[in-house]
């Protein structure tokens, strides 16, 4: 046992240093995503809401970082003759790239900057899993099925330490009653995720020459698809046609659900015959599965694209909606490859993801740019229909709209307050604002249409490092530190008598009592409250502290906010305090 342990030791030292020696690059990234994450997790009460989203995107980036390096190593594995300065040429300009990336790609964290971000990071990672196989090379299905059951096995192991040293340092806490912040659990999981698990992964991808057999399938995966899934997927095609066929005869089509049950069905299927494709050579089975279910799935995604297109026409083009199709259109792409190519090279497939990856978030025929121009056709159709276009400008109807019209107006400009901007709605007045739409529309948004934007803030006393005078208070209570519900405060000397705070967590409502008497009631949100609007007024002005001083005819209190984290719905005005922390001192006006 001793020995096996030993031997399982050395054996993750050494993966640990053939992934440092191969991917040297990519493991400092990985390294460098996790040192920030931990640094933003630990000091995340110390700066305001903009420099953690800055801190964040410096994650993000990072992260990217390692599918663009593991992908600029398996180029080079597979062009020895490269030069070395052509080689370090290639790191300087990556590592530039991924600089204006930061700064002109990922400006924010809204839907836009996210869904490109996700959509870059899928294209380098199946750039990084296509180049090594691409073009001529035999089992590239292979490859990959090495590649996933390394990559499940690998976070399998990380699974099982993550439990395992959390439960230790859980052990010792409890135990001895040593003061642990629970931020450590985080600490290790992040180390254990972004740190061991790709080290541990990267040192079993096949290097670049080795050769990979059929006769090295997994026979446990090879039991599990020929004879467990695939039935499966043949029994839920049949559930699919008879829907289908239902469909035709009732001629009531759904709402919705088709596209998105045929959409995740096809692009299981695919993956699975993909997976399966080495096998066609030793099983009939496998052989007939690949040919014949690629031509039985073809009704069903024109049954798909039939729903997409209703959905469409009815309510234009979507950033999702886009996604659904391209995707529906890459599956169909994959299907008829199946078919048709006499000699199939599947690393084609993986390649096309990542160009296609690429193409849908960026240039005019992005997924932002058709959905702004459908949604623009659909407006401007509405206006038109309904006489509100003159000298290409809006006015407002002569009769009243019908509701369904008043719930698309309202349904796209909630697009656009969302996920862009309303200056890219045309024939808005310049300086729109949404509650505006009863002046410019005749009609207040329409009620369902839950048209919001809303837009966050955050102070501290860790903005400034500004000196405080706090000369002539009585009392001092940290309220992140104060857990009662009840707390007696005696004065420094005895000499004012004693008062007590009662303390309402939920309502964040507070009481202060001299003897039975009440004497002050304060509520830290409306306090929170009162700063923001204070700010934001003075546009950032007054005071440079979160502080608010009240009193009344017994006493003086001065609120010094460690931190306020909020949202206002720049609609509707609401304003939402999620947290807040503060330092409270109180001065006794008279004696009780």
């Amino acid at each position: 046992m001793k020995t096996r342990t030993i031997e399982f030791c050395r054996n993750i030292v050494t993966k640990f240093i053939l992934s440092i020696k191969r991917f040297p690059e990519a493991i400092l990234m990985a390294a460098a995503a996790v040192s920030v994450a931990i640094f933003l997790v630990h000091m995340k009460p110390y700066y305001d809401r903009e420099t953690e989203e800055m801190i964040l995107r410096t994650v993000m980036v990072l992260a990217l970082g390692v599918p663009v390096f593991l992908s600029i190593k398996v180029f080079f594995e597979r062009v020895p003759a490269l030069k070395k300065r052509i080689r370090s040429a290639i790191y300087i300009a990556a590592s530039a790239g991924l600089v204006l990336y930061y700064l002109f790609l990922l400006k924010d964290l809204e839907m836009v900057s996210v869904t490109r971000y996700i959509a870059v990071s899928i294209a380098f990672y199946f750039t990084f899993a296509s180049i090594p196989y691409y073009y001529r090379k035999e089992n590239y299905e292979l490859y990959v099925i090495k590649l996933l059951t390394s990559f499940f096995t690998t976070y399998l192991y990380s699974l099982v330490l993550f439990a395992g040293l959390s439960a230790i340092i859980f052990t010792v806490k409890t135990l001895f009653t040593i003061n642990i912040s629970e931020k450590i659990y985080l600490d290790i999981w992040l180390i254990t995720a972004g740190i061991f698990a790709p080290a541990f992964f990267l040192a079993d991808i096949p290097k670049h020459g080795q050769e990979l057999r059929v006769e090295d399938y997994p026979k446990a995966l090879k039991v599990l698809l020929l004879y467990i899934v695939l039935p499966l997927l043949l029994a839920y095609s049949a559930i699919l046609y008879a829907y289908f066929a239902r469909i035709i005869i009732t001629r009531e089509w759904p709402k919705g659900i088709v596209s998105n049950l045929v959409l995740w069905y096809s692009i299981l299927s695919t993956l699975i015959i993909f997976l399966i494709y080495p096998l066609r050579v030793n099983n009939r089975w496998s052989k007939a599965f690949t040919s014949f279910f690629p031509v039985l799935i073809l009704p069903l995604l024109v049954m798909m694209f039939i729903s997409m297109g209703k959905r469409v026409t009815a309510y234009g083009v979507t950033e999702s909606r886009y996604f659904v199709i391209l995707v529906g259109l890459w599956v169909t792409g994959a299907m008829l490859y199946f078919i048709f190519a006499k000699k199939p090279r599947n690393v084609v497939l993986a390649a096309s993801i990542a160009v296609i990856s690429l193409l849908s978030v960026i240039g005019p025929w992005s997924c932002y740019s058709v959905s702004k121009y459908s949604q623009n056709l659909r407006f401007e159709s509405i206006l038109d229909r309904n006489g509100m276009i003159q000298n290409g400008t809006i006015v407002r109807p002569t009769g009243d709209l019908s509701a369904q019209d008043k719930r698309e107006i309202s349904s796209i400009i909630s697009y656009f307050n969302r996920y862009h901007s309303l200056k890219e709605i045309k024939y808005l007045p310049e300086g729109f604002r949404v509650d505006r739409m009863e002046d410019v529309f005749g009609f207040k948004p329409y009620e369902y249409s839950d048209i919001k934007k809303m837009e966050y803030f955050s102070y501290n006393t860790y903005e400034t490092g500004t000196v405080m005078d706090i000369e002539g208070f009585d009392y001092f209570i940290d309220f992140y530190a104060y857990r009662h519900d009840n707390l007696k405060l005696e004065g420094p000397d005895g000499s004012k008598g004693a008062i007590s705070l009662n303390y309402d967590s939920q309502g964040r409502r507070f009481k202060i009592f001299s003897g039975d008497k009440e004497i002050y009631s304060g509520n830290l949100e409306d306090v929170a409250v009162k700063i923001h609007k204070e700010r934001k007024e003075k546009q950032g002005g007054g005071t440079k502290q979160p502080v608010f001083a009240d009193e009344n005819d017994k006493v003086k209190v001065l609120y010094v906010f460690k931190h306020i984290h909020g949202s206002e719905d720049t609609t509707s005005g609401v304003i939402q305090i999620n947290s807040a922390e503060c330092y409270l001192f109180i001065k006794l006006k008279t004696a009780e």
